[in-house]
């Protein structure tokens, strides 16, 4: 008899589990797919940007479709096929543009080389730095180095005044 009762319990268990796991997975975020073909139409942008060469057309179909979080913003992507900046490889990329142009745009890649071979490739500064007709196009150095081509917004402080 206890076999009988027991059952009863388990599945009641069992079914509760199931339901928490399907409602969890009908509102859980849906990640975009973001496959070769997508890459390959959206790439040279990317690459032109990031080596701050040209700002991206963000009207382009292949601009829309880059993967986006809940608040429009694009998310960091990894390419799925080999990509390069200034010929060195690019492990990710991550992208900021301020829709109201306020705090500007940014362009982040995280490289598969060393910081010295980053320096000459893209040809900056001891510093690490260089200006462009664009932006300015830094190094950052962590566990990868960054090269980040960064674009002036129109937010301007020299009005401001602390009482």
């Amino acid at each position: 008899m206890t076999n009988i009762q027991g059952k009863p319990h388990q599945r009641g268990a069992t079914i509760k589990i199931l339901t928490t796991l399907l409602v969890g997975a009908l509102f859980a975020p849906v990640a975009q797919a973001f496959d070769a073909s997508q890459w390959q139409a959206v790439a040279p942008a990317i690459q032109a940007a990031v080596e701050c060469r040209a700002k991206p057309d963000t009207t382009a179909t292949a601009w829309k479709a880059l993967p986006r979080d809940e608040s429009g913003a694009i998310e960091a992507i990894k390419p799925p096929v080999p990509f390069t900046v200034f010929g060195l490889p690019v492990q990710e990329v991550a992208i900021f543009i301020d829709a109201d142009g306020e705090l500007g745009e940014s362009y982040t890649a995280t490289l598969g080389a060393n910081a010295a071979a980053v320096r000459k490739a893209a040809k900056l500064s001891t510093a690490g730095g260089r200006t462009t007709t664009m932006g300015e196009l830094m190094l950052g150095e962590g566990v990868a180095p960054q090269l980040t081509c960064t674009v002036a917004g129109t937010y301007d402080e020299s009005e401001y005044q602390e009482n």
